[in-house]
């Protein structure tokens, strides 16, 4: 109809003026622009027309513009409240927060009972951190018209921003009662459940918006945290994938990729997430913080310190960012630096129990053994179930000697390694010590590394002494050797089916169970033993080489010694000169795999006799070479590996070189050890200083060649 008026009469106001209002509700706004526009030129001292227009110009975004226009109106009709409402509108838009104050002031004064107009001055006080105002302002809005939807909202969003949740949800709710398909309230809602500790909840609110807004980049985002807090981090990496690509300057959506990364233990591909964040917003300290994480799992610790540091010089009173810079430095061998930082955490945060552990397990690698135990008595104090925390006493008093307190807090080694064959679920039960074993089956299973399984395979014969019949699984590599265990049970290898059984006990909680101190270290040395057809052959080999016959073996497992930190127990073999200087020796490499390589990087490699493959390695090599070679040795010289425990077990002459703090098991400034009696330790009297031990060795070395 108004087209028609306009077909006969073009420049007729009122009509293009309707039309224009008719288009602005049916959604055509630009059309709606034009046609007021036109309105406007023909009667420009019409201040509704002037008002209308403006408003169409703000629908578009196109504020500036329509400024003059609501001046022109309050200009031509100051009593207009709806001129100055929209003005209010678009001077906030433009950031001219205390003149839109003013204008949704006289918007109000006008008309009192202007619901819209309170809530615009709501929003306008709360960007201006009058909030107390503006809830007054939201709450007479509703007060006026409870079905006023913004107003819920806006109430919403000020409580969630005032850290009051539950208050934002039920205000949140309230609105979507009244507009059940407004994904923005559905996205905010599910926000304030997350906030809550109700995440399936919020999940569902976030999947409600995406259903209603499927390209809603935040609403993906937001799903990813409640998948996060679900544990579900395979599927809130794809919800953030999904929030990237949707938009891809969203730095806080890179920022929880790289944690769901992390979750799932690819550091690589969190640290390209966290880059791309700290790209979007360089200071952020969040992203620094999980930047040195994931270097630090790739073990560049040098950039991980650094970003560490990043972090710190943003929030300077985060005690977790201090604690992780320490662990690193740890990492790194500067253990001194490192308890700085721990203490330093402390102080930040006088309850922070795993900055006591990390300053309890530094000071023990420190020899301050003391105060160490202090520290991790501290931290049980605060998280007395803590797995890490009874696990480092445990080691601490095990390396004290203290076996009664040592070996019932070692159990919690179960907790701190909850995967692997560390923890078996077995339907037998578990025997504890308590129950007689005369007449059962007992099965006995190795759960650590092989040293650890050479160090305490010595209890099965004990079990058998108490009536037990004993299946005994141990590695596969050891099988064979382990066959000349005095026992009189099974011998399996882990993998291979096992027998019906009625108690089972993991190998290293049998000196729980039988309550051994240092004075009941079951003997027996040697309790392994080699054939000996190989024996005698190598017996016969090793004769040909002159005087004393000397074993050297420097190099672990590459991953243990990784994880090692203060307990780095590999030597390097350039270290070990002093030996090669004596006269009537010879040395002979037993090194295997890993590490091998340094015989041809050393001065003196000639005379290290390589007289094996250092590549042939496995259940016969172990057996039928190196176990046989050891014996007919007349000394074994080696670093704190397997190879330290297989001698001992063979009851061979072996010195084993030790670090300044080595592990729990070599004690505190022995030079002996209980387990095996022909074994002599030799210990670091400097951090880091191998030489000095080599020298001392050599120099009794020489007294014994000259003898």
């Amino acid at each position: 109809m108004y087209q028609q008026v306009l077909q006969s009469e073009p420049r007729n106001s009122d009509a293009l003026h309707l039309l224009g209002l008719l288009m602005a509700t049916v959604g055509q706004a630009q059309r709606a622009v034009s046609l007021l526009t036109a309105a406007v030129q023909i009667q420009p001292s019409d201040a509704a027309m002037q008002t209308n227009l403006a408003s169409a110009l703000s629908a578009v975004g196109r504020h500036a513009e329509a400024l003059p226009c609501y001046d022109r109106a309050v200009a031509l009709q100051p009593n207009l409240a709806v001129a100055h409402r929209g003005r209010g509108a678009a001077q906030m838009q433009l950031g001219q927060i205390q003149a839109a104050i003013a204008s949704f002031n006289t918007a109000v004064l006008l008309a009192p009972a202007d619901d819209v107009a309170l809530n615009g001055l709501g929003v306008v006080l709360e960007r201006a951190g009058r909030l107390q105002e503006a809830r007054q302002n939201f709450n007479q809005a509703l007060a006026l018209n409870p079905n006023n939807i913004e107003a819920h909202h806006n109430l919403g969003l000020l409580e969630a921003a005032a850290g009051r949740p539950a208050e934002a949800l039920a205000s949140f709710e309230r609105a979507l009662a009244l507009q059940p398909d407004h994904p923005a309230l559905h996205s905010n809602r599910g926000i304030q459940l997350l906030a809550l500790g109700r995440a399936a909840e919020a999940l569902a609110s976030f999947d409600r918006a995406l259903a209603i807004a499927p390209n809603d980049a935040t609403a993906s985002h937001n799903r990813g945290l409640a998948l996060m807090s679900l544990g579900q981090e395979d599927l809130a990496l794809a919800s953030f994938e999904r929030a990237c690509q949707l938009a891809p300057d969203l730095a806080p959506a890179h920022l929880w990729r790289g944690k769901a990364y992390l979750k799932l233990h690819r550091p690589a591909d969190a640290l390209a997430s966290y880059e791309r964040s700290l790209a979007l917003a360089p200071h952020v300290f969040d992203t620094h913080f999980q930047r040195g994480i994931a270097l630090a799992l790739l073990d560049r610790h040098a950039d991980a310190v650094a970003s560490f540091d990043k972090a710190i010089d943003l929030d300077g009173k985060s005690a977790e960012a201090v604690n992780n810079r320490g662990a690193v430095l740890l990492r790194m061998f500067r253990p001194t630096e490192a308890l700085t930082d721990f203490v330093h955490a402390v102080r930040l945060n006088p309850n922070y129990a795993d900055a006591y552990i990390n300053a309890g397990n530094t000071l023990r690698g420190l020899g301050r053994y003391e105060e160490a135990l202090r520290n991790l008595d501290k931290a049980l104090s605060m998280k007395p179930d803590d797995a890490t925390a009874l696990w480092s006493k445990a080691i601490l008093t095990l390396a004290m000697g203290d076996f009664s307190t040592g070996w019932p807090l070692y159990e919690a080694r179960f907790r701190r390694w909850p995967s692997g064959q560390v923890q078996r679920t077995l339907e037998a039960p578990r025997w504890s010590g308590a129950e007689p074993l005369q007449g059962k089956v007992v099965f006995v299973h190795a759960e650590q590394g092989l040293g650890d399984t050479l160090q305490f395979c010595r209890y099965i014969p004990v079990l058998e002494a108490m009536g037990a019949t004993v299946v005994f699984e141990v590695q596969p590599v050891l099988k064979r050797l382990l066959g000349s265990l005095g026992m009189r049970g099974t011998l399996i290898g882990r993998g291979e089916p096992l027998p019906k059984f009625d108690l089972h006990t993991p190998l290293l909680s049998l000196p729980l169970a039988l309550h051994t101190e240092l004075n009941t270290i079951p003997g027996g040395v040697p309790y392994l033993h080699v054939d000996p057809d190989a024996l005698r052959t190598w017996s016969e080999r090793l004769a040909a080489l002159p005087g004393l016959k000397i074993g050297l073996h420097w190099h672990g497992n590459p991953e243990a010694e990784r994880l090692s930190a203060l307990e780095a127990r590999s030597f390097p073999l350039a270290t070990a000169a002093a030996l090669s200087r004596l006269e009537g020796v010879s040395l002979v490499s037993l090194q295997k795999g890993p590490g091998a390589e340094q015989r041809g990087q050393v001065e003196f490699s000639g005379q290290v006799a390589q007289l094996t493959d250092p590549l042939y390695m496995g259940a016969d090599e172990i057996a039928g070479e190196t176990s046989a070679i050891i014996k007919a040795l007349d000394l074994v010289i080696t670093a704190d590996t397997a190879l330290a425990h297989l001698a001992g077990a063979l009851g061979a002459q072996v010195w084993l070189v030790l670090q300044a703090v080595p592990d729990w098991r070599w004690l505190i400034g022995r030079g002996d050890s209980p387990w095996y009696p022909t074994m002599r330790l030799f210990r670091q009297r400097t951090p880091g200083n191998w030489s000095e031990v080599f020298d001392r060795m050599a120099t009794e070395l020489g007294t014994l060649t000259k003898r």
